[in-house]
């Protein structure tokens, strides 16, 4: 079962939906450059202390290598102090504006660098001239404190900084608001498009199927999880019919509601021969047109399940019957009606395989013996469900003239309106008797999730 979409549907998707996505991106875009230009700017203000171990008054003492190395330790220590509370008490007293520690130490940070004697002190303030303020008052205060405690005038500020030349505005940044903008503009779009054509296109309700199609929906069959191992690996859980003794209570009377729908529209137009078809290979169709045949036996019909997708035949591992001649076997006149129909392991049912794959399997379909024979069963049978092709190809079309009504199901976790709308109109152009929908793997059913042990 296919869910997803693939990168080729994707692609088709976001070209035919060019125009919203360019005009949600460029809104997105619009509104990061008005955010950028509304938030108020921050300006950053640095200074830089030198850190000597010697002391004013030595004179021009020669720097031996053991200062310097004094000096990067003293870096460390200085790191601390200028973040300790005595220092933030001292800058707090020393500003004219109010601060808390707390938005002291969000607008300062301390820095340097491995092998240097300079400290950074970096300041941030909504206008220039506070963070010139700041950081100036922050250096200065640092330099008495150095000397109250440790009796020390080692530290140099070796640039004073002024509001109208040393301050840079660094937020917001227009070209960084305007980039992420984009980008998540770009994002947001896409995610709501493939969410929107992965969901809300869907055909995954009753009330959806009725509106847009306009055809009935004549049954609901819920979704199965299957946990059974099977011996043979080339049959999956939705290739076996139900039986009356295994399986799960809801997903039987879900078939029986369906059939009940189905033989009431039947009755009404004197119909025996069901064709089943889908819009695409997957949705369940041949599942469906199973166990429609079991239920239908079940309810006392002698019942003929045919096999006439000559595309890809399934009907033999669905009833767990051996390979052998069948419908095109009879069409192509080597075989009799009678010794192509198998007896099935369920009472009142019976089977018609496809038989050999013909290399043209439209012409099969559609000739006269193929009308002969659904006339024939017809005489023979109360109930014939024939399972075809999907409607990608033209079989199930030229097959629907042949029958007296058309059952069309859909996969309620993959089949979109717009694909649904051109299945039935091509039903409708060629004349077939349309009976209704049945919405197959449904969610929408209470409880409808299955699982089988």
């Amino acid at each position: 079962m296919r869910n997803g979409l693939d990168v080729k549907e994707i692609a088709n998707l976001f070209k035919k939906k060019s125009v919203m996505i360019i005009l949600v991106i460029f809104l997105f875009t619009l509104a990061g450059g008005v955010i950028s230009y509304i938030i108020p700017p921050v300006y950053v203000a640095k200074t830089d202390l030198l850190v000597n171990y010697s002391t004013k008054g030595e004179g021009n003492k020669v720097l031996q290598s053991s200062d310097i190395e004094m000096s990067l330790r003293l870096i460390e220590t200085y790191k601390q102090l200028l973040k300790s509370d005595r220092m933030q008490s001292k800058v707090i007293a020393g500003l004219k504006d109010s601060y808390t520690k707390t938005d002291l130490m969000n607008n300062i940070s301390i820095e340097s660098s491995g092998n240097s004697q300079i400290i950074t002190i970096v300041a941030q303030e909504k206008t220039a001239e506070k963070a010139a303020i700041l950081v100036n008052i922050y250096a200065t205060k640092f330099q008495e404190e150095v000397k109250i405690l440790m009796n020390l005038e080692n530290i140099n500020i070796l640039n004073e900084i002024s509001a109208g030349r040393d301050i840079k505005e660094v937020k917001p940044s227009s070209i960084l608001f305007i980039l992420i903008s984009f980008i998540i503009g770009f994002i947001l779009t896409g995610m709501i498009i493939v969410v929107q054509e992965f969901y809300f296109t869907k055909l995954n309700t009753v009330l959806r199927v009725e509106n847009v199609l306009n055809t009935p929906n004549l049954g609901v069959i819920p979704l199965i999880k299957s946990q059974r191992s099977f011996k043979n690996k080339d049959v999956n859980w939705d290739e076996r019919v139900i039986s009356a003794v295994s399986s799960p209570f809801l997903c039987m009377e879900e078939f029986r509601r369906a059939r009940a729908n189905i033989q009431y529209h039947m009755a009404q137009k004197e119909a025996k021969a069901i064709l089943v078809t889908s819009t695409v290979f997957g949705e369940g169709k041949s599942l469906v047109s199973g166990n429609l045949a079991v239920v239908m036996a079940m309810d006392g019909k002698r019942t003929v399940f045919v096999d006439a997708n000559l595309r890809k035949p399934i009907g033999r591992r669905i009833f767990n019957l051996p390979e052998r001649k069948g419908l095109t076997s009879m069409i192509s006149g080597q075989f009799k009606l009678k010794e192509i129909i198998q007896k099935t392991e369920m009472e009142n049912l019976f089977f018609i395989s496809a038989g050999p794959i013909p290399p043209n399997p439209t012409e099969v379909l559609s000739s006269t013996k193929m009308e002969q024979l659904i006339d024939m069963l017809k005489e023979q049978f109360d109930v014939i469900i024939i399972d075809t092709p999907p409607l990608l190809v033209v079989d199930a079309l030229r097959l629907s003239t042949f029958v007296d009504g058309c059952l069309y199901v859909i996969d309620a976790g993959r089949t979109k309106e717009e694909q649904a709308s051109k299945s039935l109109k091509q039903l409708e152009k060629v004349g077939a008797s349309i009976l209704g929908t049945v919405l197959n793997r449904s969610y929408s059913t209470k409880n409808s999730v299955v699982t089988e042990y």
